[in-house]
């Protein structure tokens, strides 16, 4: 079987409004399934470049057997490589529990449904940041607040998944392929 050819981060990025269509007009097994394509996706394209370039770089990443080609494995390790932050990470493991529970149940499902419901609510807010003034004496309060959501169900995975979305291809965007060390062919 041909490996399947993962996108640069260019590619992705381009390719992102796409996405967001399809996150508002699919069925929410479509939305689940798609999102979570789309994550892993981003996920082995920042470590592509993060990677040397080498053919050995894409047989780790190559499913079914590269040893970096579950999403589980490529949001873990780029955890574990510093690429990206705890809370992105959790929010990557929920939205794979999430893809899970579609996967595994044999009638319909939908994100309304009370367990996955409970995970989506589980997912962290993107962070902003503001100064806030608290308090009679205009004292001042700096630092990052999660962002409120606000509406359905959807609208909470979408929010939130889009934010990772675009949390991984900026992560990607600035990241520069590592150079092999002189002597190692």
């Amino acid at each position: 079987m041909k490996p399947k050819r993962i996108p640069e981060v260019e590619q992705l990025s381009d390719e992102s409004k796409h996405l967001y269509d399809v996150l508002n007009n699919e069925s929410d097994l479509g939305c689940v399934l798609i999102a979570t394509s789309y994550l892993d996706y981003a996920l082995a394209s920042l470590l592509k470049r993060h990677f040397i370039k080498s053919n050995l770089a894409d047989k780790l990443l190559d499913p079914p057997r590269g040893p970096v080609s579950t999403f589980s494995a490529r949001y873990d390790l780029a955890y574990c490589l510093g690429l990206i932050p705890a809370p992105l990470r959790q929010n990557l493991e929920t939205v794979g529990s999430i893809r899970n529970a579609f996967a595994h149940e044999y009638l319909s499902l939908s994100l309304n449904a009370r367990e996955v419901e409970d995970l989506v609510h589980s997912l962290v807010p993107p962070t902003i940041h503001q100064t806030l003034t608290v308090g009679e004496d205009s004292s001042t309060v700096t630092g990052p607040q999660p962002m409120p959501l606000f509406g359905s169900v959807r609208d909470r995975f979408n929010m939130v998944v889009v934010t990772m979305v675009n949390s991984l291809l900026i992560i990607g965007l600035q990241s520069k392929r590592r150079e092999k060390k002189s002597g190692w062919v």
